[in-house]
């Protein structure tokens, strides 16, 4: 109570502090949804109070009209086909099939049988034999479906039609699912049953009446007629008057396991009820929208099939007597008929269901409301209400924009004024409350935007200046940078190269000594020897900063060059071995190995390999150079040597880091630089560089390069 009385005090002070714009659309947006909603449910429970009504009432009439406007063909076929399988003469020759005087007798009954039938046809299958004799050989003038068989003159028959069909037209066999009606009809208990199917061999669907032609309990075949499944769709959904469909009434016919057996969508038909007693394809279930509308079609049947088997007046044929009841109302008492209203793709329709215990069937009439009783009969009732909506909006809306409308438009004016940099005074809505507070407080809001505008843009225009003069600032020291780092580079480039001239006197010096000192001072062999060995390792940290200079250079200045892969390698081999003593095996790759590159660059990154792998390599192990095609149009120098390996985890760090070297490059000379040089040359030319190696087993660097259009 006390969480209550809180929340409606908090409702109070929120509503208080409103604006009255606020309130009043508030209020107006409540009221007309309220009035909306009173007016849509009653004016809908009426509409619909009325179409449930006089819906149910045509439903009731419409589906007993189709119950006996179907049953009416239906039912004299079937007197007829049990009454054929009644003839002594058709069962003496079936019991008898080799019999020629039976035969004769029995085609002689059949014919006054066929006469008769509507359509004009009969068929007889016998269990036996499993031949099957169809005939509907005659003119529109040989049928009499008024006659009697018993009253056709025997000399009004044609011998020629009788023996025409004298041969069966084929075979029955229980293996084929064409055939399956047969042995499922000779099975059943039931003295006929109707089913629509199309037959193969004959080559037309009709709605088939199947007769057991029995003899005591021995069923000596089946027989019956059949009607055209066209004809008997148009004539079961034609309208009583004008002989065609009536709009927004749909019948079709189930059997008790609701597949459909006549449909004005043949498609859906089922085509083997007898023998197929859960086709879910041809199922009414599959025309429903929701669980709940099939489950009250089986419930239906279910309730049909129970009433059906309790009353046995009439020889069992009576139907359930039951109330209707439509959402609650008891509608219709005492009525044969269940009415539901039920969706079907999407749509309102109200079906009613009736027993067809003649048949075995069940008649299903949907009729679509909106067709039948369409929303504009009730267009006045609806004109009527919207008259009183639209003056009640009129009304609203006038006080609304002579209260809030107009003074807003003309502060939303004065507003975009404002955005455009126009702050001249200007004339606002004048009056008391809300309205004329709103109109005070948007002058002072003017003259503190207005202010603060003016400050803003001077405080804009002078840090733009000082930001134009830091930037100013920045670029010449920049620049300054860039020429002292320039000159920084260029001085210390020009001491390296001025260096490796000392250094090459002082190493071939060395040498010379070294090969006097062999020979006349053996003792200073050990000295000459540690110079000879500082003097090559300085050489070789200026080559490396010489060569790591040339990465600053861009792909335009290579000085690209035709030649031959193959031969190149080989020179360099082979040089590189006679220099370090070493073995190198040099395998060359078949084919063109022309390419347009920097060979000078080429040929620091392949050495730099060569003494890489002559490094990290025991002195008596070999050194592998191959040439391979990686791809069609790449060429690969691959160099393995058999020295420690590389740790995965810096395998990808070697090539696009300075100074990196593994956990055995503290022990050999070097700088870490040579590899990055190798991948920046790769690079340069479009190509690139890999490796591949287990530590412990040795490794394989590879230096792949694109082939060029030649120069």
């Amino acid at each position: 109570m006390f969480n209550l009385h809180k929340r409606l005090h908090s409702a109070q002070l929120f509503l208080t502090g409103l604006s009255l714009q606020t309130r009043f659309l508030l209020i107006f947006g409540a009221s007309s949804l309220f009035l909306a909603l009173v007016i849509w449910v009653v004016f809908n429970s009426v509409a619909e109070r009325m179409v449930e009504r006089i819906g149910a009432r045509f439903a009731e009439k419409q589906v007993l009209y189709d119950k006996a406007h179907t049953l009416q063909p239906l039912i004299r076929e079937v007197a007829l086909a049990r009454q054929m399988a009644g003839n002594a003469a058709i069962k003496q020759w079936a019991a008898n099939e080799q019999n020629p005087q039976l035969y004769r007798q029995a085609l002689a009954e059949m014919e006054k049988y066929r006469q008769s039938f509507q359509d004009g046809s009969y068929f007889l299958a016998l269990t036996e034999s499993g031949n099957y004799h169809f005939n509907d050989t005659g003119a529109p003038q040989d049928k009499n479906p008024s006659k009697n068989p018993n009253e056709i003159n025997p000399a009004e028959i044609n011998p020629a039609k009788i023996n025409q069909h004298k041969q069966p037209r084929y075979t029955l066999d229980p293996v084929k699912p064409a055939d399956a009606w047969f042995y499922a009809t000779i099975k059943s208990v039931d003295d006929y049953n109707i089913n629509v199917d199309t037959s193969p061999n004959l080559g037309v669907t009709k709605v088939w009446i199947n007769v057991p032609l029995r003899d005591g309990d021995k069923v000596l075949g089946v027989l019956g007629t059949g009607l055209d499944l066209n004809d008997f769709t148009r004539h079961v959904t034609r309208a009583p008057q004008s002989g065609t469909p009536q709009s927004g009434v749909t019948s079709l016919f189930i059997d008790r396991n609701a597949t459909i057996q006549i449909y004005r969508d043949i498609g859906g038909v089922d085509f083997s009820g007898i023998a197929n007693t859960s086709d879910q394809k041809h199922s009414i279930t599959r025309l429903l929208d929701n669980q709940e509308d099939r489950a009250w079609i089986l419930q239906t049947i279910g309730l049909f099939e129970n009433g059906s088997k309790n009353n046995s007046a009439n020889g069992g044929l009576t139907v359930t007597e039951k109330s209707v009841y439509i959402k609650g109302q008891r509608y219709l008492t005492d009525s044969p008929v269940a009415t539901k209203f039920v969706h079907i793709k999407g749509k309102h329709y109200l079906a009613s269901m009736v027993a067809l215990p003649e048949t075995g069937w069940y008649d299903i009439t949907l009729l679509d409301m909106s067709v039948l009783l369409p929303p504009h009969d009730f267009l006045e009732m609806g004109l009527a209400v919207g008259g009183v909506a639209l003056c009640l909006m009129i009304i609203l809306l006038f006080f609304l924009r002579r209260l809030v409308l107009r003074p807003v438009a003309v502060l939303t004016a004065a507003s975009d004024r404002i955005r455009r940099g126009d702050y001249a005074d200007t004339t606002t809505e004048k009056g008391d409350g809300e309205i004329g507070q709103l109109a005070v407080q948007f002058q002072s809001m003017r003259h503190a935007v207005h202010k603060t505008h003016s400050w803003m843009e001077d405080e804009i225009k002078k840090r733009t200046r000082e930001l134009s003069e830091a930037k100013e600032m920045l670029e010449v020291s920049l620049q300054q940078e860039k020429n002292n780092r320039e000159n920084q580079s260029n001085l210390l480039s020009l001491m390296a190269h001025e260096i490796r001239n000392p250094i090459a006197v002082i190493g071939n010096t060395a040498q010379m000594l070294n090969a006097l000192a062999q020979t006349k001072q053996p003792d200073w062999q050990p000295r000459i020897e540690k110079i000879m060995g500082a003097v090559l390792q300085l050489a070789t940290l200026m080559n490396k900063f010489l060569d790591e200079d040339l990465i600053n250079m861009s792909n335009n200045e290579l000085d690209l060059q035709t030649g031959d892969l193959n031969f190149f390698c080989k020179e360099l081999a082979d040089a590189l071995a006679a220099n370090n003593n070493r073995s190198i095996r040099y395998m060359p790759c078949d084919g063109d190995t022309t390419l347009s590159v920097d060979w000078h660059l080429i040929g620091i990154a392949i050495g730099n390999l060569i003494d890489n792998a002559i490094k990290y390599s025991p002195p008596d192990s070999d050194i592998d150079l191959r040439i391979v095609r990686d791809k069609a149009n790449v060429l690969c120098v691959e160099v393995t040597d058999q020295g420690p390996g590389i740790e995965p985890k810096i395998q990808q760090r070697i090539f696009i880091e300075k100074f990196i070297r593994g956990e055995h490059g503290s022990k050999i000379r070097g700088t870490g630089l040579g590899l990055y040089l190798i991948n920046w040359i790769a690079t340069s030319h479009g190509g690139y560089a890999e490796v591949s190696s287990t530590p412990g087993s040795g490794s394989t660097f590879r230096l792949c390069l694109p082939l060029r259009k030649q120069i």
